[in-house]
C-alpha cells in the first residue's frame, strides 16, 4: 500500500525539516524543590492553650550528679557486703583458739605417775608425755630424777614431766614440760615477780623471766607444750650458760 507524505509548502520534496533558529536541542534537567521551600510550607508549632509552664528537659549536671550518687551507692553496698562476709568468717585467731581448746580437752584420762632415776633412760617417759620435752644437753649438769604425772586442770588433766638436775655444788635445777599450753598457769606463783630487764630465748622459744628470793624462773610457751626452767638464785651468773644447754627432745619409741 503506498504511503502518502506531506511536505510544507515551498519545501522541496525529499528535504528534511529544520528546527527554528534559537530552539534548544536538549531538554534541561528538572530541578528538585529545595528543602527551604518545603520547610517554609510547614506550619509553626502551636502552643498549648494552658497556664501551666511548658515542660523543660532537666539540666545535664543533674543527670551527672544522679549517676555519680548511684555509682557511690553501689560501691557502698558492695563494701558493706564484704564487711559482713568478713565478720561472718572465722579469723585466724579464732581458728587457733579453737585448736587450743581442742588440745586442752584432749587429755581426759589420767595416767599413772611414774619416776625414774637419773641413771635410767627417760625415753619412755618422754613418749608417754606425747610432746617435745625440754631437757639439758651436756655434762655440766647431772640428772637426778625424772617424774611424769597428771594434774587436774579445767575439767580435764594437765600432763607434766619434771627433770631435776644438780650443779657441781649440789644445788638443784628443775626443768619442767607441761601440756596443754594453757596449763602454764599452773606454774604461776605469787612469790615470783616479773623481771623485764633482759630478753631470753630457751630452746628457740621466747621466754619470760620471773624472780623470787630463792630462784629464777624462765617460762616459755610453744605450739604444743609450755616449759619452765628453775635456776637457784645462787647460780644467777650461770644462767646464760644454762640456757645454752636447753634443747627440745622429740618423743621416740625406739
Amino acid at each position: 500500500m503506498p504511503i502518502s507524505r506531506q511536505h510544507a509548502q515551498g519545501t522541496p520534496q525529499g528535504t528534511p525539516r529544520k528546527a527554528p533558529a534559537g530552539m534548544p536541542t536538549r531538554v534541561p534537567p528538572a530541578r528538585r524543590p529545595s528543602p527551604q521551600a518545603r520547610q517554609a510550607d510547614r506550619l509553626p508549632a502551636q502552643k498549648p492553650i494552658t497556664d501551666e509552664p511548658l515542660p523543660t528537659a532537666p539540666p545535664k549536671w543533674k543527670r551527672v550528679v544522679k549517676r555519680a550518687f548511684a555509682f557511690l551507692g553501689v560501691l557502698l553496698a558492695l563494701a558493706l557486703a564484704y564487711v559482713f562476709l568478713l565478720m561472718g568468717e572465722p579469723g585466724e585467731d579464732d581458728q587457733l583458739a579453737a585448736e587450743t581448746v581442742t588440745q586442752e580437752e584432749s587429755i581426759r584420762v589420767p595416767i599413772a605417775a611414774s619416776q625414774v632415776n637419773g641413771d635410767q633412760d627417760i625415753s619412755t617417759l618422754a613418749v608417754n608425755f606425747g610432746k617435745p620435752v625440754l631437757m639439758a644437753n651436756g655434762s655440766a649438769l647431772t640428772l637426778q630424777k625424772a617424774t611424769l604425772y597428771d594434774t587436774a586442770f579445767n575439767g580435764g588433766y594437765a600432763r607434766r614431766l619434771t627433770l631435776v638436775y644438780a650443779f657441781a655444788d649440789g644445788s638443784a635445777c628443775t626443768v619442767e614440760s607441761i601440756r596443754p599450753t594453757a596449763a602454764v598457769s599452773l606454774l604461776s606463783d605469787k612469790r615470783y615477780r616479773l623481771n623485764v630487764d633482759s630478753l631470753y630465748t630457751v630452746a628457740g622459744l621466747e621466754a619470760v623471766r620471773m624472780d623470787s628470793d630463792a630462784q629464777i624462773c624462765l617460762l616459755a610457751r610453744g605450739s604444743e607444750a609450755a616449759y619452765a626452767l628453775y635456776c637457784p638464785a645462787s647460780h644467777t651468773g650461770d644462767l646464760s650458760a644454762l640456757i645454752k644447754l636447753m634443747t627440745l627432745m622429740e618423743p621416740s619409741a625406739s
